[in-house]
């Protein structure tokens, strides 16, 4: 491989384009999947508890699985996992199409249709993030890391723009049959990949073993340890308020569906913006502060979009919050990579997995609050207790930053 450390060298290695273009797809279905479904939910049941417990059980799968599908990448070919179930998708989102075009569709289905999204999501850090960065080397793992990152935020704008547009004028089955479109796209780029060992070791422990003594060094390794707080904290108190943009978007500033999907949209943008902002400017010596400041940074705009009265500011705040959320996720899968042993690499970022996957937490602590005193409030409350975490973050745990 070359030895250009550069994003070109990166993106000329056929295994390592594809890989990181099957997340790419992935990640545009996710945040049309978030949208349309926010939509549909709020305009059936006029609950923003509802809305926040579709977001809430496609994340239950991370906090229950990670750690699992962690210790099993170790075991299990990574391809494999990646591609089955990229499969499995496919055919959800077929029926889902199906049903909705029948007129068929219930609030149950999108439920169990998250919740199996989630589980397909538990494998990306522990199976394809960690094939990219084997498949990029050690040199390489920072701007891969912060390539499939700055990726990963620009389809959070791409996928609600898409959604809004396909809900407001082809319906849901419009938005879900893209959807199974881009995944047999991914399909056939995971097909058509040479075999990658992915920098996997040959297991010598049982999987019981494997799993505890990846928890059992997290615990130990106060820089591993640092991260997965910050982690926690983004994913309880901050990355929540996605769930209610669609909400606030259309009972508190009277956006149709295209407009709510253009809202949220400006957050994938910013995202986008703060990621590869660091990818081409982020220092080593800098990561642990972009990683903190971003998550922070996030958690105050998402205060002032709240309430902000007018849609241009709302807006706004949005894009500076997605681009402090672009610069912390630019940093979790680098910083993990950088400070874990490549033999234990795979269970850790299943353990980070499963600190993502304790994000319902907050979605029903939002919206619980949000059906009570309104998803504004809600999401201002949320902010201010995210942004104490985050003080109290860098007060007591100096190797954070």
């Amino acid at each position: 491989m070359a030895q250009n450390p550069g994003l070109g060298a990166l993106l000329a290695v056929p295994a390592f384009r594809k890989v990181w273009l099957v997340g790419a797809l992935g990640g545009v279905v996710r945040w049309i999947d978030t949208l349309a479904f926010a939509v549909y939910v709020f305009e059936i049941s006029h609950s923003p508890f509802l809305v926040a417990l579709v977001s809430l059980v496609r994340m239950l799968p991370l906090a229950f699985f990670g750690a699992v599908v962690g210790a099993m990448a170790d075991r299990i070919d990574r391809q494999k996992i990646v591609l089955v179930g990229l499969i499995l998708l496919f055919f959800v989102a077929l029926l889902l199409a199906w049903l909705a075009h029948s007129g068929r569709l219930e609030i149950w289905h999108l439920l169990l249709a998250s919740l199996v999204n989630g589980f397909n999501w538990s494998t990306d850090m522990p199976a394809r993030r960690t094939l990219l960065g084997a498949i990029a080397g050690t040199e390489r793992t920072a701007p891969a890391m912060a390539l499939d990152a700055s990726t990963n935020s620009l389809t959070r704008a791409i996928g609600p723009a898409t959604g809004g547009l396909l809900v407001a004028f082809t319906g849901l089955p419009g938005a879900l049959l893209l959807g199974a479109g881009l995944y047999a796209v991914a399909i056939l780029m995971m097909l058509s990949l040479p075999r990658q060992d992915g920098g996997r070791i040959p297991p010598t422990l049982g999987l019981w073993r494997t799993l505890t003594e990846g928890l059992s060094y997290a615990v130990k390794d106060r820089n591993v340890l640092g991260i997965m707080i910050v982690t926690l904290i983004f994913n309880i108190w901050v990355f929540p308020y996605t769930s209610m943009i669609a909400v606030i978007g259309r009972e508190d500033l009277g956006l149709g569906p295209f407009d709510v999907g253009l809202l949220m949209s400006t957050e994938g943008a910013g995202a986008f913006i703060g990621a590869i902002a660091v990818a081409f400017l982020g220092r080593p010596s800098d990561y642990g502060r972009i990683y903190l400041y971003g998550a922070a940074i996030a958690a105050i705009c998402l205060m002032l979009f709240a309430i902000s009265p007018h849609p241009l500011l709302s807006g706004l705040m949005l894009l500076l919050a997605g681009i402090g959320a672009g610069c912390f996720s630019s940093m979790q899968a680098t910083l993990m990579l950088l400070v874990a042993p490549p033999e234990i690499r795979s269970r850790l970022m299943g353990v980070l997995s499963v600190c993502i996957g304790l994000g319902p937490l907050g979605f029903a602590h939002l919206g619980l609050m949000a059906n009570w005193l309104g998803a504004t409030q809600a999401v201002t409350i949320m902010g201010l207790e995210g942004l104490c975490a985050f003080i109290l973050a860098w007060l007591f745990w100096p190797e954070i930053r």
